[in-house]
């Protein structure tokens, strides 16, 4: 029995092949490079700070004792990503602040990318670890947020075994958030 050949044309890569898929972790880190580490290579100082990266981007952050209880921050962008704001809480803790202002630059970062146009605003509530099945833009903000705030270089150069509360003192995050940082990156101590 002979084999058939069947001649088909190639079909091109769809314009998600054609550049590396989007990771998040690298984003930001490179965003964190180059905005927060002016110093030059090795020189970070912790903790990161997401307000004044955003403000440096250009990016207006506000504290906004008018958000509902249920929102922990609103990122919003007039056509053509001219004035960009970010609200957060004020109700908030610091700590908490600082992820929401992350999370809301990741969220930018990733409209930005993929060049979502005209008028948007997002809404992040409370619970930023139970993402719904499919919301790439909120895992990536997520992600995002946590590379930003704890990057995996640092975690590289420690050699000491510490706890998770001294980890969130000392990259300005709440204990939960470093946990789920410390599990996601499989620290082991």
């Amino acid at each position: 029995m002979n084999a058939i050949t069947v001649n088909k044309p190639q079909l091109p890569d769809p314009a998600a092949y054609r550049q590396p898929e989007m990771e998040p972790g690298r984003d930001a880190w490179e965003l964190v490079k180059q905005v927060w580490m002016t110093e030059g290579p090795g020189h970070i100082i912790l903790p990161v700070d997401p307000v004044s990266i955003s403000r440096r981007m250009g990016i207006e952050v506000f504290k906004d004792d008018d958000l509902p209880l249920d929102v922990a921050g609103i990122i919003r962008k007039e056509t053509d990503f001219k004035n960009p704001e970010i609200f957060l809480n004020e109700g908030d803790p610091y700590d908490r602040r600082r992820f929401t202002c992350a999370h809301a630059l990741g969220r930018y970062c990733r409209n930005e990318e993929v060049g979502k146009e005209g008028v948007w605003e997002i809404v992040k509530r409370r619970d930023f670890f139970a993402v719904p099945i499919g919301d790439t833009d909120e895992v990536y903000a997520t992600e995002f947020a946590a590379e930003m705030l704890m990057p995996r270089a640092v975690f590289r150069e420690i050699r000491d075994s510490r706890s998770v509360a001294a980890f969130a003192a000392m990259f300005g995050v709440t204990a939960d958030v470093m946990r789920f940082r410390l599990d996601q990156i499989g620290w082991n101590r």
